[in-house]
């Protein structure tokens, strides 16, 4: 089990993270991952909220890039159940993908709603991808983490 919080500094995490989706080069294994978690949200009626099992999969799919890319360069896949990578200092972090920077703030809300949920064991550390869902291009728009109130942007 790996720790949710770390006195480390996050210094690696200053980084360019940005990528394509052409630098993926595992994509059968992405298309795997994204699809077995699909299944795991379609199987509830309370995750799937009403959505196809395709839909879903296809949000997996957005998602799963900037995870896979990740775990391509030398992080760790989180097998536990909706968790996404463990980084090179062993936490676990969460990856989002959004369209745009003006929807950072209703992402990070969710993920903050999320984390004070304390039962789901939401991770301390919050990567933010944007991707229009047009292009292959995935920046990194920043690293968040917990204050025990709020996510701030190192």
């Amino acid at each position: 089990m790996h720790s949710n919080t770390s006195t480390k500094t996050y210094d690696i995490f200053n980084m360019d993270m940005s990528f394509s989706i052409d630098d993926i080069q595992f994509k059968d294994e992405w298309r795997e991952r994204a699809m077995n978690e699909a299944k795991q949200i379609h199987s509830k009626p309370s995750t799937s909220r009403g959505r196809t099992l395709n839909e879903i999969y296809e949000a997996c799919l957005y998602g799963h890039a900037a995870e896979q890319y990740l775990i391509e360069t030398g992080w760790e896949d989180d097998e536990r159940k909706y968790k996404d990578v463990i980084d090179p200092m062993g936490d676990s972090v969460e990856i989002k993908v959004t369209e745009h920077v003006g929807n950072i703030p209703f992402v990070l809300a969710r993920c903050q709603s999320a984390k004070l949920e304390t039962w789901r064991n939401y991770p301390d550390i919050v990567y933010i991808f944007i991707n229009d869902r047009k292009s292959k291009e995935y920046i990194h728009e920043g690293t968040y983490v917990w204050t025990g109130k709020k996510f701030k942007k190192l």
